[in-house]
This record gives structure tokens, C-alpha cells and sequence, in this order.
């Protein structure tokens, strides 16, 4: 008997706004839906999960409805993000979705499709190859606010304000402050506890 061949698509998730840039790139099957591929950027860049998120593609809008909203959009679809596969609007490399995460603070992530392969052996969990600089604080002020942490980590005049974000950080991260870390061990760490079936 054939054993039928795993679609995976290798993504790269890049942060809209912030350079040098903060990337991460992914293995994931196809078949996914775009609720599972929220949760593996979530793990992947490092948020928390707390907020909010929609993706967005030329003609849609794919999020988890509220049952209270009647939000519509006059110019595209809303479509349920628990339901639709991540390989209805990303099938051939080169597409791109919006992901936004946290509407106050507005994070913006370009994902991009950049290989497809087939594959024998199936992914039982994601998978994170490559990656580049810290995910940004959780309510931090977006792209502006964490571009003044990192001016406020630079200037010896703002040593009191400095010192009160550090210590905020550690107390909420459990650890020191380096926008520059990346540890692609404990990515995989966290996107192993996300399974596939």
C-alpha cells in the first residue's frame, strides 16, 4: 500500500516595521487552518497569546467571529479562522497574508509561502529552521513604543526609565532584556507543544 505524501509548505513570518528585521521562518502542513497557524506564530515569534488577531488577503478577512459583532467588511469576505485551511489563500510560493496581532498595539507580520515540498514522513508538530532578533514585549506601544525602548536602552539620560523597564520585563519575562537573542532550541521547544493529527 502507497503511503500518501505530506504537503508542507515552509513560511517565512517577518514584523512589519522594525529594522533590523525580526523573522522567523517555519515547516507546517498545508492543510492547517489559519486558527493553528495564529497559535504557530505565536509560539514562533515569542507573543503571549493575550490580544487579539486577524489575517488578511486581498479579498478576505479571517479572524474568530464574536458571536455580538456584526462587523462587516464592504469590500471582503469575513471568514471564520477556526474553519478555513491556510492553503485555500496560500498555494503557490511567493503568496502573502496580513497577520495582525493586538489591535491596540498593532503588530503587523507579512507571512509568505516560500517552498512547497512533499514529504514521507508527516510533521507531527511545527517546525522552526531559521529566525533572526527577540519578538518585542507584549504591550509595549508597537513598532513606535518598542523603537523607544530600544532609544531608551541607548541613552544614559533616561537611566531611571530604563531601569523601571527592566525591571518590569524581568518580573513579566522571567528574564533579561536582548533584542538581539534568538534561540531556535527553545522556539522548537515551544512550537512541540502544538500537535498535529
Amino acid at each position: 500500500m502507497l503511503q500518501k505524501k505530506q504537503t508542507v509548505y515552509q513560511l517565512k513570518i517577518a514584523l512589519r516595521g522594525i529594522r533590523p528585521p525580526i523573522w522567523r521562518r517555519v515547516l507546517v502542513p498545508s492543510n492547517i487552518t489559519f486558527d493553528q497557524l495564529h497559535l504557530i506564530i505565536q509560539e514562533a515569534m515569542g507573543w503571549k497569546n493575550y490580544h487579539l488577531y486577524q489575517f488578511e488577503t486581498g479579498d478576505a478577512i479571517i479572524d474568530v467571529p464574536h458571536p455580538l459583532d456584526d462587523f462587516s467588511h464592504p469590500r471582503k469576505d469575513m471568514l471564520d479562522s477556526r474553519k478555513i485551511r491556510m492553503k485555500t489563500y496560500l498555494s503557490h510560493e511567493k503568496d502573502k497574508v496580513l497577520y495582525t496581532y493586538d489591535f491596540g498595539d498593532n503588530w503587523e507580520h507579512i507571512v509568505t509561502l516560500e517552498k512547497i515540498e512533499k514529504r514521507m514522513e508527516p510533521l507531527t508538530h511545527p517546525v522552526c529552521i531559521k529566525g533572526k532578533r527577540a519578538c518585542p514585549p507584549e504591550d509595549v506601544g508597537g513598532v513606535w513604543g518598542y523603537q523607544d525602548v530600544l532609544d531608551m536602552m541607548q541613552d544614559d539620560t533616561r537611566k531611571q526609565e530604563r531601569e523601571e523597564f527592566l525591571e518590569w520585563y524581568d518580573e513579566w519575562y522571567g528574564d533579561d532584556f536582548d533584542p538581539e537573542y534568538f534561540d531556535i532550541e527553545e522556539v522548537n521547544r515551544r512550537l512541540a507543544t502544538i500537535k498535529f493529527k
